[in-house]
């Protein structure tokens, strides 16, 4: 039996992604969605900017978060032509 939802683990990600960056967060977000869509999911994940902290010298650094419309962790939407296989509810 496929399991209903992406494997997901709490905490830091493999390889050190830093999610604070653009990049990382572009990242992490194109992550979210694939491994949704992989299993029939349609999930809006977004990069928001959240932050900029001055370095001193002139430079700044931005902080971005990422945003998705999951509602206690599940999707809501299925793909189009999708298998309609249900998951779980969330507590």
């Amino acid at each position: 039996m496929p399991q209903p939802y992406p494997r997901f683990h709490p905490g830091p990600s493999a390889g050190r992604l830093d999610s604070f960056s653009e990049r990382g967060a572009r990242e992490l977000a194109r992550r979210i969605r694939t491994a949704w869509a992989d299993i029939g999911w349609d999930v809006e994940v977004r990069v928001e900017r959240i932050a900029s902290e001055e370095l001193g010298d002139g430079r700044s650094i931005a902080h971005f978060i990422v945003r998705s419309d999951l509602i206690n962790g599940m999707p809501q939407r299925r793909l189009e032509g999708a298998a309609t296989r249900t998951l779980p509810r969330a507590a």
